[in-house]
């Protein structure tokens, strides 16, 4: 089952500019995933202007001397995997949107928007407030007892948390 989200950069007082990401968009892997790489307006508009993604990632565009598709074991890893570059899919372009278009889209459980003062918000379903991706990490990794991991991206399971946890009181003695 996906996580599915919106990625989205203000252009106006209630304009957004809007991409569908179909997978893994939970504060830990999206929201982590956009302040560390997507912090940069021009690096962002590279994003939005691939259009809606099945996933994302570290990288907008892949080595042109390596393989890179939609299928899994063609993709280049660490690369955003896009409908229409990837797939050959029409009519995948961003979308211009209110915020309430936003909020209304079907299927979705986060928003990220990238405000005016370049700062990464998100809201969760139902969408009614919107905070700081940053601080939304701090608060979820205080309830984890862990701090929040150079690089990582994913979901914590009892198991990844527990070895994280000892991983990290180790590298304290």
């Amino acid at each position: 089952m996906s996580t599915r989200s919106l990625i989205c950069e203000k252009i106006d007082d209630d304009k957004y500019k809007a991409i569908y990401c179909h997978s893994d968009g939970y504060l830990t892997y999206n929201g982590a995933m956009l302040i560390d790489h997507y912090s940069d307006k021009n690096k962002l508009e590279e994003l939005l202007n691939l259009g809606n993604i099945s996933c994302l990632c570290e990288k907008v565009n892949p080595d042109p001397s390596r393989p890179h598709s939609f299928d899994y074991n063609q993709r280049q890893g660490d690369v955003v995997v896009a409908y229409g570059r990837d797939r050959g899919e029409k009519n995948q372009e961003a979308r211009i949107c209110t915020l309430e278009q936003l909020r209304n889209w079907d299927w979705i459980e986060y928003i990220y928007i990238f405000n005016e003062n370049n700062e990464w918000e998100y809201a969760n379903y139902p969408f009614d407030d919107f905070e700081k991706v940053k601080d939304g990490l701090a608060k979820k990794y205080k309830r984890l007892g862990i701090k929040r991991p150079k690089d990582f991206y994913g979901f914590w399971t009892d198991t990844t948390l527990k070895a994280e946890k000892k991983r990290q009181e180790q590298e304290e003695m």
